[in-house]
């Protein structure tokens, strides 16, 4: 029993020198400081609604690129992030510099663009 606590405590912390570096990697994460990141919150799915503005708009793949206060629900600093959007008609009517108000749904360190309204500047 003792080998495998010891098997799990290895990896948390192999995970916890790990995730920073890849997070850091990521497109559109590089200036999230995950080192003031919880464990537990870059392994969480969540749901969580952000304000910004659209920097970029993918329709062939089907992503957007924003620019987006900090998110406190998921402890999300203000940052420039690019989105897969759940569904391509959410991004049909979005344009380059439209100040927006959206739904997101993350599962750890990635976040899927639920529903995108405008929002007043």
């Amino acid at each position: 029993m003792k080998h495998c606590n010891s098997i799990s405590v290895i990896a948390l912390v192999l995970a916890a020198i790990a995730l920073p570096s890849m997070a850091q990697q990521s497109s559109g994460m590089q200036n999230m400081p995950m080192h003031n990141m919880p464990m537990k919150d870059m392994m969480q799915s969540a749901n969580a609604e952000g304000v910004g503005v659209v920097q970029a708009v993918d329709r062939v793949e089907g992503t957007v690129t924003i620019k987006h206060q900090a998110i406190a629900s998921i402890h999300w600093p203000a940052m420039t992030m690019t989105f897969k959007a759940a569904k391509p008609e959410l991004l049909k009517d979005v344009k380059v510099g439209e100040h927006i108000r959206f739904g997101l749904h993350t599962q750890g360190m990635h976040g899927t663009v639920t529903w995108i309204k405008p929002a007043s500047p």
